[in-house]
C-alpha cells in the first residue's frame, strides 16, 4: 500500500497493466474455482509471503549479529541457494498449517498452528552451536511463519464462510479500495489539509494523513458497493461501513508493518515478482491483517 505523492506515469501504468492482469485471475480463482483449487491459490499465496519474508529477516538478523548493516537493495535481501534451506522449511511449516486448517475442524486448525510453530522454534534454536545465530533464526523462521503463513488460514475460513467468497472478496475489495484511496489521495491532497505532519515518518515518510483518510473513505465506499451486489446479504450498510472501517485502519497498519520489516532488512521492495509493486508481500500486506480483522468482527458481532 502506498501513498505517494508523486509517482511517475510509467511506474503507474505498469501498476495498471499489472493489476489489470491479476486481478481477472484472483477473482476466478475464488468465485468460479472448486475448493481444491483455492486451497492451491492459497497454498501457493502462503509460498511466496513466507519465501519472501524469510529472505528478508533471516539473513537481516544474522548480518545485524555479526555487527553489520544490512546493504539496501531494490530486490530485497536474498540468500545464495545454498542458504534457502530454512526458507523453504518454513513454507514446509506453513503448508502444513493450512493442510491441517481445511479438515474443517477447530481442533485441526489449532493443533496444526501449534506444531508448526513448537517446529519452528525448535529448528532455529538446534540449528546453530552459535546461541546467538540460533536464537536469531528461531525468531527469523517464527515471524516469517505468523506474518506470511498464519493469514491465509483466516483467508480459508472466509470463504467457507458465505456463498461465492463473498466475504474474501470483501476483503479484498476494502483492502484493495483503501490502496488506491491511499494512493491517489496522498498523490493529490498530501500536505493541503493536515499540513506537514506525516503518518508514520520514521516507518514510511512518504505516507500522508490525507492519503489515509482517503484510502479509508474509498475502502467504505468499496464495500458499500459489493454489498449492493450481494443484495445487501452480507449485513446492513451501517455494518459493513463499520466493518469496512475496521479492516481499512487494520490493512494500513499492516502496510506499516511490512515497511517496518523492509527497513529493518535494509531492502527497498520485499521482491520483483510484480511489475510496478514490487514483490507479492509489497502487494498483499493489506489483506494479511484486514482478513483477520474483518474474520473477528463477523465472528463476534455479526
Amino acid at each position: 500500500m502506498t501513498f505517494l505523492n508523486s509517482p511517475t506515469s510509467s511506474n503507474l501504468r505498469t501498476r495498471v497493466i499489472a493489476a489489470a492482469v491479476l486481478l481477472p485471475i484472483v477473482l476466478l480463482a475464488f468465485i468460479a474455482g472448486p475448493s481444491w483449487f483455492v486451497v492451491l491459490f492459497l497454498a501457493g499465496s502462503l509460498t511466496l509471503c513466507v519465501y519472501e519474508m524469510a529472505t528478508m529477516l533471516l539473513p537481516a538478523f544474522e548480518q545485524k549479529l555479526l555487527g553489520r548493516r544490512p546493504q539496501v537493495s531494490s530486490t530485497g535481501s536474498r540468500w545464495s541457494s545454498r542458504n534457502l534451506t530454512f526458507p523453504a522449511v518454513t513454507i514446509g511449516l506453513g503448508w502444513l498449517m493450512l493442510a491441517a486448517s481445511t479438515q474443517g475442524t477447530a481442533e485441526a486448525s489449532i493443533g496444526g498452528v501449534v506444531l508448526a510453530a513448537m517446529a519452528a522454534l525448535l529448528i532455529g534454536v538446534f540449528s546453530s552451536h552459535d546461541i546467538d545465530i540460533a536464537a536469531a533464526r528461531a525468531f527469523g523462521i517464527l515471524i516469517s511463519l505468523c506474518y506470511g503463513a498464519m493469514p491465509w488460514l483466516v483467508v480459508w475460513q472466509l470463504y467457507r464462510l458465505g456463498p461465492h467468497a463473498s466475504y474474501v472478496l470483501l476483503v479484498m475489495t476494502v483492502t484493495w479500495a483503501g490502496d488506491t484511496g491511499g494512493y491517489f489521495g496522498g498523490r493529490h491532497f498530501g500536505g493541503k489539509i493536515f499540513g506537514d505532519r506525516k503518518m508514520a515518518p520514521l516507518i514510511s515518510p512518504k505516507k500522508t494523513w490525507e492519503g489515509a483518510v482517503s484510502g479509508l473513505l474509498l475502502s467504505v465506499v468499496g464495500a458499500l458497493l459489493l454489498n449492493l451486489c450481494f443484495l445487501n446479504q452480507l449485513g446492513s450498510p451501517g455494518f459493513i461501513a463499520r466493518l469496512a472501517l475496521g479492516g481499512g485502519v487494520a490493512a494500513q497498519l499492516g502496510d506499516l508493518v511490512e515497511s517496518t520489516f523492509k527497513r529493518f532488512s535494509g531492502v527497498k521492495d520485499s521482491g520483483v515478482i510484480i511489475p510496478g509493486h514490487g514483490g507479492f508481500l509489497d502487494r498483499v500486506d493489506g489483506i494479511l491483517f484486514a482478513a483477520p480483522v474483518i474474520w473477528a468482527i463477523l465472528y463476534y458481532f455479526r
